[in-house]
């Protein structure tokens, strides 16, 4: 063994190769001197300055060299931000075609992230093609596995894709202060390093709770996949950057925190790639959140770009209501009831922060603008606030906002809606009696459900509003016919079963009213009492009495014979009538002409 002498010269001197690693061209020189090992190497020189000085190598020649020397000649000293983590001290990596061109390692192998060979195409190698053994860098022999085998064996030569190469080379290319990568800032070499050991740990499958130092890094595989995916958020950018956004955005139920809802990688935009050379990074950052982020940015956001919490479209209720010039509990009920489209989301202490976005500002005007609440919708239609609840239930009215839609407190009905209870009058020569929707409303004692049928017979101009055409009357104002009214009601109430006067009954059955009154005091015809004044006959009553019975006129019509002759003819006596009970009109039982025709029928099929 040589002993330590920084005086010693060696008999075969290797120049090194532009580029050529500082371990690698130290194997040569090892090798070539007969040395099987750096450390063996070491021990013949006290430093590398030493050894430099016993190959005579220049100040040029020692700049060719890259990366470390090794570490038992104490730390290396790198001119380029580079330090001594950033490379493999331990393990080589190599590609096999290289080697076959040229038998020196070349210097980029030697980074941590390297894991490509951009002049091949290849991914790098670091284990023997025939054992698999990891091939350490206190080597001599570039050549040969311990095995035997030879490294420049290509049998395991894997492809690698265009985004990986594109990051490959933009690393290297990085080494001489240059920028392979169209479309991104130069960046130096730490900051690629910087930037793949952060950014590569993010994908769609996979967010690192604590990013930072990364383990096994001196692995190939680790390496790779940091590339891999570095070149992938790279490619066809901003897309592959904003789709891992989405990911992460759909992966939180809460959206009350920018913070929250990225995570790490929100601190990994912000304060470990806080560089300037970065900023490309939090720019497509945020203009994600001004089309995606439904919650509120604001000062409070003090790491982003102040034009970004400026152009941000999501601002509060609050915010809203006074740029549209309209109260804060108007925007909040339309929101309420989803008239206007907003976002609600739970702070960690309870309270509720709604948003919505910018665009809905004039939508939010235009509407309130366009409504009226409850208590003016009843005074332009002239008629009481429980009316106009009527017409809001039976849909006559459909408020934007209510209290049945999104239980707010306030009423916002459509002008339009209310100015189409506005009624023009009709144009007649002579004005029949008439009585305003008011005077009904007030003195008719309507039933549940009747006012509704009103409005709706005159919407459908079954009941024709009296005054002059040309000016619209509001619905509690009008004037209708009052005899023609009272009609309708009567119809409309007899319709749905309710009981009705004699004298409306007599209408009904074509019979003069004291007729109608002899047959109710005869009981033939039934009546009942109930709340209204006087004895009452229902639909049930009306029918039981014209199955039973029938009046001699009209016997007399459907047998085409004259009453008088028909009632000296007939041998049915009649249940009442002059001669009868005092009656003003004769009536028979239906019954008793059935039994009579029938017993003409036998007589006349005897004859």
């Amino acid at each position: 063994m040589i002993a330590a002498n920084d005086n010693y010269a060696l008999p075969v001197r290797p120049r090194p190769i532009d580029r050529e690693a500082t371990l690698g061209f130290l194997m040569r020189v090892a090798r070539a001197n007969g040395y099987e090992t750096l450390r063996q190497l070491g021990n013949t020189f006290r430093n590398f300055e030493g050894l430099c000085q016993a190959l005579g190598l220049s100040a040029e020649e020692r700049q060719a060299l890259f990366g470390p020397h090794p570490s038992f000649w104490g730390a290396s000293e790198f001119s380029n931000g580079l330090t001594a983590t950033d490379f493999n001290h331990c393990q080589m990596r190599w590609c096999p075609l290289c080697l076959r061109e040229s038998l020196h390692l070349r210097g980029p192998w030697l980074l941590k992230i390297s894991c490509v060979c951009n002049r091949h195409l290849i991914r790098l190698h670091e284990r023997c093609p025939s054992c698999g053994s990891a091939q350490r860098l206190e080597r001599v022999n570039l050549e040969q596995c311990a095995c035997g085998a030879w490294l420049a064996d290509t049998r395991d030569a894997d492809s690698v894709d265009e985004p990986l190469i594109s990051v490959s080379r933009s690393v290297e290319a990085a080494i001489d202060g240059k920028s392979a990568l169209a479309g991104f800032p130069a960046m130096s070499l730490p900051k690629w390093i910087r930037l793949i050991g952060y950014l590569g740990q993010f994908s769609k499958t996979f967010q690192p709770t604590k990013p930072g130092k990364i383990a096994n890094m001196h692995q190939l595989d680790t390496a790779s996949a940091l590339m891999q995916q570095v070149g992938r958020l790279l490619d066809s950018w901003p897309e592959n950057f904003h789709a891992l956004l989405t990911t992460m955005h759909r992966q939180t139920a809460s959206q009350s925190s920018i913070r929250r809802t990225f995570g790490p990688l929100y601190r990994t935009l912000y304060t470990d790639l806080s560089g300037e050379c970065f900023q490309f990074l939090r720019d497509e950052f945020e203009r994600y959140l001004l089309k995606h982020w439904s919650g509120v940015v604001n000062k409070r956001h003090k790491a982003f770009k102040p034009e970004t919490v400026a152009r941000h479209p999501r601002v509060t209720l609050k915010q809203a209501a006074k740029k549209a010039g309209v109260a804060p509990s108007t925007v909040r009920n339309f929101v309420r009831a989803e008239v206007i489209a907003g976002n609600q989301i739970e702070l960690p202490s309870g309270r509720k922060l709604r948003s919505i976005d910018e665009q809905s500002l004039t939508q939010i005007a235009i509407l309130a603008k366009g409504c009226a609440t409850l208590g003016e919708a009843a005074k332009q239609l002239a008629l009481p606030e429980r009316r106009v609840r009527e017409l809001i239930s039976a849909g006559i009215l459909k408020p934007l906002v209510s209290r049945q839609l999104g239980n707010a407190a306030t009423w916002l009905i459509p002008r339009q809606q209310v100015q189409g209870l506005f009624f023009a009058g009709t144009e007649a020569s002579h004005l029949p009696p008439a009585i305003s929707v008011g005077y009904i409303l007030k003195h008719w004692h309507l039933r549940d459900g009747e006012f509704k049928t009103l409005v709706q017979a005159i919407l459908e101009h079954q009941l024709e509003p009296l005054g002059e055409p040309t000016e619209p009357v509001p619905l509690g104002d009008i004037k209708l016919d009052e005899q023609q009214t009272r009609q309708w009601l009567v119809e409309k109430r007899y319709e749905g079963g309710a009981s009705i006067s004699v004298d409306a009954t007599a209408q009904r059955l074509g019979l003069k009213q004291q007729v109608v009154y002899d047959l109710v005091k005869l009981g033939l015809l039934a009546t009942i009492k109930d709340d209204l004044p006087g004895r009452r006959v229902t639909q049930a009553s009306i029918d039981d009495f014209q199955t039973s019975y029938i009046s001699l006129a009209e016997y007399a019509k459907t047998m085409n014979q004259a009453p008088r002759w028909l009632l000296q003819t007939l041998s049915v006596r009649p249940v009442s009538g002059p001669m009868i009970d005092g009656g003003r009109q004769y009536f028979f039982r239906r019954s008793d002409l059935c039994v009579l025709k029938e017993a003409q029928v036998e007589d006349n099929n005897l004859l």
